[in-house]
């Protein structure tokens, strides 16, 4: 009988220890996180909307011809590669500081020949601050929203005609509808916006400390 009595003792003792416990912990206040991200985001053509070589339409007969010298290959993008750190002011609202690059290639070729004439290249850099409002906060799962503004810089450039070098200083920044991120110290996220970041289709993964 004393050991059954000792038993339901040691039982209700041990669930009271860890009601108590869970409680503590329910009441510990929210430690503030940091993050460090990678993206990578597809990028619209719109940004690179001037690079249409020519209009044939406007061209003179000698511009014909010489242009039939020449043919050109598919471009080809880099699309848009970002790193970010982030920083929480409170479980549900955070900054960050983005660095993003994007860049696009195409080559020009000599239609005798095949061998490549020209080289056109064109750059993209943009780093912007982004405010970022987390409504659902969970250790393995997050849903938020962001939107950042900052400077961006594009270089454009033939290889071999120094004269049709451009470089142009706009705003960059990226706006964020909807992100997810799943994971607790390592996670994964998954977004939608528009912007330098990526245009609808974003992916990346980073590390929470």
């Amino acid at each position: 009988m004393k050991k059954i009595v000792l038993f339901i003792s040691c039982y209700i003792i041990t669930s009271l220890c860890i009601t108590a416990e869970g409680r503590t912990r329910e009441r510990e206040p929210y430690k503030l996180k940091r993050e460090i991200t990678v993206r990578w985001g597809a990028v619209n053509d719109i940004l690179y909307s001037n690079t249409n070589w020519f209009d044939y339409y406007y061209w003179t007969p000698l511009e014909r011809y010489n242009g039939g010298k020449y043919y050109y290959d598919d471009k080809i993008y880099t699309q848009a590669i970002s790193l970010s750190y982030t920083q929480e002011l409170k479980r549900w609202l955070a900054l960050s500081v983005n660095a993003v690059y994007s860049g696009i290639s195409q080559n020009k070729r000599s239609t005798e020949t095949n061998q490549i004439s020209d080289k056109y290249r064109k750059y993209h850099f943009s780093i912007y601050p982004a405010v970022r409002f987390t409504y659902f906060n969970r250790p393995v799962i997050r849903l938020y929203s962001a939107v950042g503004l900052g400077l961006g810089i594009t270089d454009e450039k033939w290889s071999n005609d120094y004269q049709s070098y451009n470089r142009e200083t706009n705003l960059g920044g990226q706006i964020t509808f909807f992100g997810v991120s799943v994971g607790k110290n390592l996670f994964a996220l998954w977004e939608t916006g528009v912007g330098d970041t990526g245009y609808f289709l974003i992916i990346g993964g980073g590390y929470r400390f």
